[in-house]
């Protein structure tokens, strides 16, 4: 077995308070239960002045829970479209609420969380239909929503990275809107059992069984989609976005992680990236505990303030 890593200062505090104690296996229905009943043991304060308003967006066949943050400022801001993590299963914006927070706070931009549809009752291609649609939302909001629609994002961790870089996609083959950027957190690029990276994992917030667990899931609901939905390592990627990507050390997903990014290069696309040190994959769920993972989120709205300033002066 291989050494634990050495973590950051509040994480391992983190991985306790998301850790469910040992007991009998749950249906995935019960466990998405326990999780967002258990989301306020990572909860902290909101930032001073931020505005949070619940509202769904509606579709012909669905209609999409929405969480939006306005952080305190004055007139048209930037806008990003959040997709949490959760391995395409289990993730809602209850219990990725402080990460969608503390985004608004370093980006200075209205995040937009989306309740996806989580896999197996959905299938990827209508996920990430239903992202799009939120995003396009979100364009035809923009005066209500008081954002620039000239200044708008995609934002993603782990499988939301994932989705996100596939909304960006979808964005550029013609259904709009225009973005400025990406923002791609320990993402989920190769959906690829067979990687030697995994064989090797010793991550306390991702291990082996849960990362075999999540490919298998994609790859079975991908079945059932009409049309091939591609990873990201797999896809086209010229004519993307700026994108920045932030990993983590300890991560089994960071060597793809660096493969995506050097994709997006060869593809023509300006990419920025970081390497998290003493980080776990999920980290950025550590706002309450972790005064590193605090200042990688910083790093994370500041990487974003200059791809704004690099566009729009």
């Amino acid at each position: 077995m291989a050494d634990a890593p050495m973590l950051a200062e509040g994480i391992a505090d983190y991985l306790d308070a998301v850790r469910r104690p040992p007991e009998a296996a749950v249906s995935l229905e019960a466990a998405r239960l326990i999780a967002d009943r258990d989301a306020h043991r990572i909860a902290g304060p909101r930032p001073a002045g931020m505005r949070v308003t619940d509202s769904y967006v509606p579709d012909v066949a669905i209609e999409t829970a929405v969480r939006i943050y306005r952080p305190a400022g004055d007139g048209a801001l930037p806008a990003v479209l959040y997709l949490h993590g959760g391995g395409f299963t289990i993730g809602s914006i209850e219990t990725y609420d402080c990460l969608a927070a503390a985004l608004a706070k370093a980006c200075g931009a209205v995040v937009v969380s989306v309740h996806y549809a989580r896999l197996p009752e959905s299938t990827p291609g209508a996920t990430i239909a239903q992202c799009h649609g939120v995003l396009r939302w979100i364009a035809r909001m923009a005066d209500r929503l008081t954002i620039d629609p000239a200044r708008i994002a995609v934002a993603g961790d782990s499988a939301g990275a994932c989705l996100a870089t596939h909304v960006a996609m979808r964005a550029r083959d013609g259904d709009g809107p225009a973005l400025i950027g990406q923002l791609l957190c320990y993402g989920v690029y190769a959906l690829d059992p067979k990687r030697e990276a995994y064989a090797r994992a010793h991550d306390p917030g991702l291990p082996r069984a849960v990362i075999d667990a999540m490919i298998a899931t994609w790859q079975d609901c991908a079945a059932r989609d009409a049309t091939i939905v591609r990873a990201p390592l797999n896809a086209e990627l010229a004519g993307l976005p700026p994108a920045i990507l932030l990993a983590a050390e300890h991560d089994p997903m960071r060597a793809e992680g660096d493969e995506f990014a050097a994709a997006l290069r060869a593809a023509g696309v300006v990419v920025e990236t970081r390497s998290s040190p003493g980080m776990c994959h999920g980290f950025l769920r550590a706002q309450h505990f972790s005064a590193p993972a605090r200042a990688e989120m910083q790093w994370l709205g500041a990487a974003f303030r200059t791809l704004l300033q690099s566009t729009h002066p």
